[in-house]
């Protein structure tokens, strides 16, 4: 190779060099921009969450300690007025069966928004009470509860989460729980895996007893969603 070679070999080198530093940068650049906004995003709607959630615990202890009270005040003087006429003292019943009714959606939309019990008494004391007002046998709440335990221990030990979220509610005549962590997620094809999820196993076994269906979403670095739905029927 000559000097003339030679010189053209170094500076196409150095071009190649300094074109992959440049698209080195670009790439980090690129990355960086994604990663800041997908901070940015995450804190909106983090944000957003939280406003919504002190909106609905305002609106909730305005509902529970405010309009409560004055309504069961209210009951009282009725119960206390002495009427001489039949007709009269059936309207008044009517009228306390008519407050007592919009008591208990008081208490009910109240605790919709934010139970009482989550504020008062945390999670676990929390589930235990909506299990018990779905009007279900004790052995079915049972197996309700161990399932949401046994989902959060998974995600709490293996899946190293920061946050989970839960959702419960009717739809079609299912019982639907969801619960999704922001861990690290698995392979759900791979057979190994699930073959040594104890934990994984349990659940399906509960699920089955109920003769529910589970449905389950998963991936490296994308959290882990668990659907089930259970016959409201088989709840009854």
């Amino acid at each position: 190779m000559d000097t003339n070679e030679t010189k053209v070999y170094i500076a196409l080198l150095i071009a190649a060099v300094i074109l992959g530093i440049f698209l080195i940068f670009f790439i980090v650049t690129i990355i960086r921009h994604q990663q800041k906004n997908q901070a940015l995003q995450k804190e909106k709607i983090n944000a957003e969450i939280r406003t919504l959630e002190k909106e609905r615990t305002r609106i909730a202890s305005d509902l529970h300690d405010d309009l409560g009270p004055v309504l069961s005040a209210v009951k009282l003087l009725i119960n206390n007025v002495d009427l001489d006429s039949e007709e009269d003292k059936l309207s008044l019943a009517k009228a306390t069966q008519y407050i007592d009714s919009i008591l208990a959606q008081l208490r009910t939309i109240s605790n919709n928004l934010m139970p009482q019990a989550l504020i008062h008494k945390g999670l676990v004391v929390a589930l235990e009470e909506f299990i018990s007002e779905l009007s279900i046998e004790p052995t079915e709440g049972i197996h309700l509860y161990r399932i949401i335990q046994e989902v959060i221990r998974n995600a709490e030990k293996h899946a190293n989460a920061s946050e989970m979220n839960i959702s419960m509610h009717a739809n079609d005549g299912k019982l639907v729980l969801v619960i999704k962590d922001n861990g690290k997620g698995f392979d759900t094809k791979d057979p190994e895996t699930l073959h040594r999820g104890l934990g994984l196993k349990n659940i399906l076994s509960r699920v089955d007893t109920l003769k529910g269906n589970m449905y389950l979403e998963s991936g490296p670095r994308k959290g882990t969603e668990y659907t089930i739905e259970i016959p409201r029927t088989q709840l009854s």
